[in-house]
């Protein structure tokens, strides 16, 4: 390989990273009818992955945002990738874990959906291992704290 492949390889990866920080990020601050749309730009995200990690489970996500299932298609995006853990915050907000298959790091988001929620943690946990990312800790103008770690 030579040193223009890698640099060019290492650019795409940093910007598969950034648009799943991206997706975290708004994720956070979508309120429910917004799983549909960011499940369904997470699936893309992950498909465009430089080695093409799953793209077959886009069209399957597809069907089931549509089908106005939200939680069935980030479930659907997060179980061959990693384990969960999804339980209810307060304010009746979600809060998602998620593990790497074969990682020990824990990554947790917090969303108004369960779909938000386990899209944030998968997308910060397929993000990690860039200097660039948007804080860990945001609010919004309401002064309502969301944590992407």
């Amino acid at each position: 390989m030579t040193d223009d492949t890698a640099e060019s390889e290492s650019a795409a990866l940093r910007a598969w990273r950034d648009g799943l920080a991206d997706i975290a990020f708004s994720g956070a601050f979508m309120d429910a009818d917004g799983s549909a749309e960011c499940v369904v730009d997470l699936a893309r995200q992950i498909a465009d992955h430089p080695q093409r990690l799953l793209p077959e489970m886009v069209a399957q996500v597809e069907a089931l945002a549509a089908a106005n299932a939200q939680a069935s298609a980030a479930l659907a995006l997060v179980e061959p990738l990693a384990s969960f853990m999804l339980s209810g915050a307060p304010g009746g907000r979600y809060l998602a874990t998620v593990v790497l298959l074969g990682q020990v790091d824990e990554h947790h988001a917090e969303g108004a959906s369960a779909a938000l929620a386990l899209c944030g943690a998968l997308a910060t946990a397929l993000a990690g291992g860039s200097e660039d990312r948007r804080a860990n800790v945001v609010s919004d103008d309401d002064h309502n704290v969301y944590r992407l770690n």
